[in-house]
């Protein structure tokens, strides 16, 4: 039904031969899906959907997420999101500059993550304004067999930017939205229900503690974690292009916006975030 080809050493690959503007044949999705087993970020080019065709497409997948941060909400797709740095007059979001630009997964604030973030690009900077995937199962399978063990005993405490790299969302939710104010509980290693792997599942924008471990030990963890999930040469960095689609698989990696670009060049994407996969 597609191609699909590796994409050097990292975990995504390149996926040709669909045209996601159209309605597409039922048997693409379970496909996808057991690319996105092997490959957990999949990479598409010169696509072309608007704010209804991407609705259509990623409702394929299962029902959408509405986003926690409502101002950035589509008005007609409440399902769909921007993720953009130009305000409704036109000028620079600041907030939308910076915005998610440390290593999370969305919605591991919530008690039932999402299964899938789809990105489609509109206006990219020339430079600076990509987007970087780590395989957290990759990550843990790397780690010292001793910190495996430790890790396997322990459950995270998940909120929205409560993590040490969370700074940025203070004050972006209303004072009376449950992911300003509630821990949510996670093992900190999880088994993938696809492919059977065990995931490191802690990010440094929402996890800020382990129970049984102090505040300061925990943001030590986290931070210790981080360092050695994002090594380099680990690292899927993807320069967008207008056009672009990018599916990720949200139980299995982190990510984060490179953030480097001029704030007056235009950043314009709209996503999806799947709730579960049916």
């Amino acid at each position: 039904m597609f191609d699909t080809t590796p994409i050097d050493d990292k975990p995504a690959a390149r996926i040709d031969g669909l045209d996601l503007s159209q309605p597409l044949n039922p048997a693409v999705y379970p496909a996808l899906r057991q690319a996105l087993s092997n490959y957990p970020v999949l990479v598409f080019h010169g696509q072309n959907l608007d704010a209804g065709a991407f609705h259509d497409f990623t409702r394929g997948f299962g029902p959408l997420q509405e986003h926690v941060l409502h101002k950035y909400r589509h008005a007609d797709f409440p399902g769909l999101s921007w993720l953009t740095n130009v305000a409704a007059d036109g000028s620079v979001d600041e907030f939308g500059v910076r915005r998610a630009t440390t290593w999370h997964s969305d919605g591991s604030y919530t008690a039932d993550p999402p299964a899938l973030g789809i990105l489609h690009a509109y206006e990219t900077p020339g430079s600076g304004g990509g987007t970087l995937f780590i395989d957290m199962g990759a990550t843990f399978d790397r780690l010292e067999p001793a910190l495996q063990t430790r890790l396997r005993e322990l459950t995270g405490l998940h909120r929205h930017g409560a993590g040490p790299g969370g700074d940025m969302y203070d004050n972006s939710l209303a004072d009376d939205q449950e992911e300003n104010h509630r821990d949510v509980f996670h093992p900190a290693v999880t088994k993938h229900p696809d492919s059977g792997r065990d995931i490191l599942y802690v990010n440094e924008t929402h996890t800020h503690k382990f129970e049984g471990v102090s505040k300061a030990d925990s943001v030590a963890l986290v931070n210790d974690l981080i360092a050695q999930a994002v090594r380099p040469d680990a690292i899927y960095h993807h320069q967008w292009a207008p056009g672009d689609v990018l599916i990720w698989d949200e139980r299995s990696t982190i990510h984060r916006g490179e953030g480097a670009y001029a704030p007056q060049e235009r950043r314009i994407m709209l996503r999806a975030i799947v709730d579960r996969l049916t």
